[in-house]
């Protein structure tokens, strides 16, 4: 990669991603997490301004690799959200939303001490990130002049009547006029559903989370029937699964979605957005990077507009989703519910603690070609819950000596409740 830098300071673009997608290839083998990442992240960022449409393409697999390779403490995980956030944002790339809530939760996780570390290295990011944040509760739309202003904008300038806007005339007048301090999720829907415009990354924040909700709705409508005839088995594996990897837990209420789940009792009105957005993404696909394809793929920048917008999965979920279906595709299914209960029963800071021995596992369980001299044995303190459950033995041993000191006592508490 020093050859690659070198490339690129002489203005070398070309050489200089090759150099990179060379070293990726060979770090992944390895592998090298911290180079695989860097790799990518070096196209990523050395194109942004350069050829932002291939910095985008190669942002895909960097947020994959981030998501596989770190936890959420590992400071790699800020630059790389950060080159992910400002390489997506040039390129008005729905999947900036998305980057920027990652951003804010991980963010929001750390300790004061380690906060102050990173704000002092992204101090910008961190307050620009939170004007793209979307909270996607029910609730009505603050009317702010930037709203307003281009909600009249965009009427005026296609000449769209009332009656199109399917609303009445004294509504539209008193939102537009800012006498409305509110507008209802509903009425905002109805305008920008008759109107058609570019997205881009100064849309005021309703707009955008409108048209989320709508992606939401439109997917959830087929996936939730798909949901439901699956198994019960099945729908705990798949949501329990998409649930762990998501930053939308802190506002789903997993308890009640398992219990209805468990009872045959899940009813469509009753899910909420978060809720539906983990159902559809237990139908993602996962991807598939070919990173020699990206130098080539949409080269010509996308332009989305509100009629063709779709918001994908965030590749940092899907790949974290591979390395937990490792773990839950090895679990023994007699005690599925009973691990999912133990799980319920435990604090935040427990929970994140079996979040991370479970992505462990996952990440461990890739690695084929140890020595058999070098393979840690699984020890004394977990040897019950790892045959309880019927987990793979050298996964399951690295991913406990992954942690250090005080926090591996805590993995062993932790671990000896679900026996």
């Amino acid at each position: 990669m020093a050859d690659a830098r070198g490339k690129k300071n002489e203005g070398n673009y070309v050489e200089a991603t090759q150099l990179n997608i060379q070293a990726f290839k060979i770090l992944k083998d390895v592998p090298h997490p911290s180079g695989v990442v860097q790799a990518l992240n070096n196209i990523s960022w050395w194109l942004k301004d350069v050829d932002k449409s291939i910095a985008l393409n190669f942002s895909f697999p960097l947020g994959f690799y981030l998501g596989y390779y770190f936890d959420d403490d590992n400071f790699n995980v800020f630059n790389s959200l950060d080159t992910i956030f400002q390489v997506q944002k040039e390129n008005n790339d729905p999947m900036m939303y998305e980057t920027a809530f990652i951003f804010s939760k991980v963010f929001s996780k750390l300790d004061y001490e380690n906060r102050q570390i990173i704000w002092k290295d992204y101090a910008n990011t961190i307050y620009e990130v939170r004007r793209f944040v979307i909270n996607i509760k029910k609730g009505n739309h603050k009317n702010t002049k930037a709203l307003r202003n281009f909600i009249k904008q965009e009427i005026e300038k296609e000449q769209v009547s009332i009656k199109e806007l399917n609303i009445s005339k004294r509504t539209l007048d008193n939102f537009l006029s800012g006498i409305t301090k509110q507008i209802k999720p509903n009425t905002l829907r109805n305008i920008i559903d008759n109107l058609e415009f570019e997205i881009n990354s100064s849309l005021a924040i309703p707009i955008i989370k409108e048209l989320k909700k709508k992606d939401i709705d439109k997917k959830f409508e087929e996936n939730f029937y798909k949901f439901m005839e699956l198994e019960v088995e099945k729908q705990l594996t798949k949501f329990f699964t998409s649930y762990l990897v998501h930053y939308y837990k802190q506002e789903v209420k997993l308890e009640r979605v398992i219990k209805d789940i468990e009872s045959g009792s899940l009813i469509k009105g009753r899910c909420d957005y978060y809720t539906r957005e983990l159902i559809n993404s237990t139908f993602e696909k996962p991807p598939n990077i070919d990173v020699d394809s990206l130098l080539t793929t949409n080269q010509e920048q996308k332009t989305y507009t509100n009629k063709d917008i779709t918001f994908k999965e965030h590749p940092f979920y899907s790949a974290r989703k591979i390395l937990v279906k490792r773990f839950i595709k090895d679990l023994n299914k007699a005690y599925l519910q009973e691990f999912i209960e133990k799980y319920l029963k435990a604090d935040s800071k427990q929970k994140d603690i079996i979040e991370r021995y479970i992505m462990n596992y996952g990440r461990y369980d890739e690695i084929k070609n140890i020595p058999k001299e070098l393979r840690p044995k699984v020890p004394k303190e977990i040897n019950v819950f790892v045959k309880k459950y019927t987990l793979k033995r050298r996964p399951s041993a690295i991913s406990f000596y992954v942690f250090e000191g005080k926090e591996r006592e805590e993995l062993f508490e932790i671990l000896e409740e679900f026996e």
